[in-house]
């Protein structure tokens, strides 16, 4: 039996969103390896000079590094890169329900082009960045404009049903982990061709040794708008259809009868039980990814100073993770949601393996193969969570799921942002076993609050067999 057209035009729709964010990701990730490299330069150019922005920011920088303990000027370099990383997560966590509203009013196409633009600036601005504060600035715009991966959870949302949602939001956490994997290598290249010598004239304008790979993630971007404008429908109003062939309606979206008179209107009550737990998955997001992120930023210190890694080693650590991360999204919670187990289910195993992760590395992983153990837990974290939380905020957004998802993830770039501040200060300050132990410990409370504030789900498909 042949497909219907709106079946082929899903498949379709996921298929570009999938393309686009890849390429997004991509041009996001090529700067992660060079953060120290790109720091150090402005260390040299910049940080003495009382005059600059990178002077006070590494003063201020000093008094923390002094105040956890740190010892080193070398983790000065460290500190500043988590910061600026830092900010980039909080400016998602203030821009993003702007711009999930603003989806919701004028369509997930228009917004997302106009993030685009943002993202574009910012690459541009990159590329120019011989001083600090333009550096600064590029990074300023790029987290405020960021709506890249937040429109494609909303728009793929908006494609598919209950059933298959958690398989369509997979691919996000694929791009991801391909993204990650791929994106780190592409920057360490571009940085070994020089652009001043590419195109000599260029000399006159102010870039610096690190402006081909700016380039080439600006070429990126040019290329990833160009393909959304061309391939990329509008999907605010689309019908999505369940396995049936009838059409799928979000429960906030259908008709509600009028109260009968005398008698309470229970749509209130159901907005009010709603909301509520929105707002239990909000705080669920929000702690997995204060501790996760925190523990997933400190991860190369831990291995610096226990194993001496080098960048190769620890290229290889995270290029595992990857695409381990990738191969459980797409081999295992693409095939097993909603047909074998639900949601909830997958998130409470998915926080569960981080805790047994984080303590096998605090006190297990003396050697590099025990570690190995305990990053292989950390990976069936990273490819199981976020994608299933994102999917249950989903299920309750109705005809806002533009502002509903936002909110959703800024309260996870939230904890994005400030947890590796705190992680990197308990390391600091008591030791990488400790702060370990620390991250298990509240993984076991985060199932807690699963466990006791996230309803049960029920399985449409083993309903219908039971039947």
């Amino acid at each position: 039996m042949a497909p219907s057209p709106k079946a082929v035009s899903s498949g379709r729709t996921l298929f570009t969103i999938f393309a686009s964010l890849l390429i997004d990701i991509l041009a996001f990730t090529i700067i992660l390896p060079l953060y120290p490299r790109i720091l150090a330069n402005y260390q040299q150019t910049d940080g003495h000079d009382e005059t600059t922005l990178y002077y006070h920011f590494q003063s201020y920088i000093r008094q923390f590094r002094v105040l956890i303990g740190g010892t080193g000027t070398h983790l000065d370099i460290v500190l500043i890169g988590g910061a600026l990383g830092s900010m980039f997560s909080f400016l998602q966590f203030v821009s993003s329900p702007w711009i999930g509203s603003l989806s919701d009013k004028y369509g997930r196409k228009t917004i997302l082009l106009l993030s685009m633009i943002g993202n574009g600036l910012s690459m541009l601005l990159w590329i120019f960045s011989k001083s600090f504060s333009v550096f600064v600035l590029s990074r300023i715009i790029g987290g405020l404009t960021e709506g890249n991966v937040q429109m494609s959870i909303a728009m793929i949302s908006d494609v598919t049903t209950p059933e298959t949602r958690s398989r369509g939001l997979a691919l996000v956490g694929i791009a991801f982990s391909l993204g990650f994997t791929i994106g780190p290598p592409l920057g360490a290249y571009f940085t070994s061709l020089d652009l001043a010598k590419i195109f000599p004239w260029i000399q006159a304008l102010p870039i610096n040794q690190y402006s081909t790979p700016a380039l080439f993630a600006f070429v990126l971007i040019v290329i990833e708008s160009a393909y959304m404008y061309l391939a990329l429908p509008e999907t605010l109003h689309f019908k999505a259809q369940d396995e049936s062939g009838a059409d799928s309606q979000p429960p906030e979206s259908s008709s509600k009868a009028e109260p009968a008179p005398g008698t309470q209107d229970t749509s209130q009550l159901d907005v009010a039980s709603t909301r509520k737990r929105l707002l239990t998955l909000g705080l669920v997001h929000f702690l997995f990814l204060f501790f996760f992120s925190g523990m997933e930023f400190t991860l190369t210190f831990l291995t610096h100073d226990r194993f001496h890694f080098s960048h190769a080693n620890q290229g290889k650590l995270l290029g595992y993770m990857g695409i381990l991360s990738a191969l459980i999204q797409g081999g295992y919670v693409r095939r097993v949601t909603h047909k074998y187990i639900s949601e909830r289910t997958l998130v409470l195993q998915g926080i569960a393996a981080c805790a047994v992760g984080l303590f096998l590395v605090a006190s297990w992983a003396t050697t590099v193969s025990r570690l190995y153990i305990g990053v292989t837990f950390l990976a069936f974290t990273s490819g199981t969570v976020v994608t299933s939380l994102t999917a249950l905020a989903a299920s309750f957004s109705g005809g806002s799921r533009g502002k509903i998802l936002g909110e959703f993830r800024s309260m996870g770039q939230l904890g994005r942002s400030l947890g590796p501040i705190f992680a990197c200060s308990v390391f600091w300050i008591i030791g990488s076993e400790r702060c370990y132990w620390i991250g298990a410990a509240a993984m076991v409370l985060v199932v807690l609050l699963v466990v006791v504030a996230v309803p049960k789900q029920t399985l449409p498909s083993l309903k219908q067999k039971s039947q």
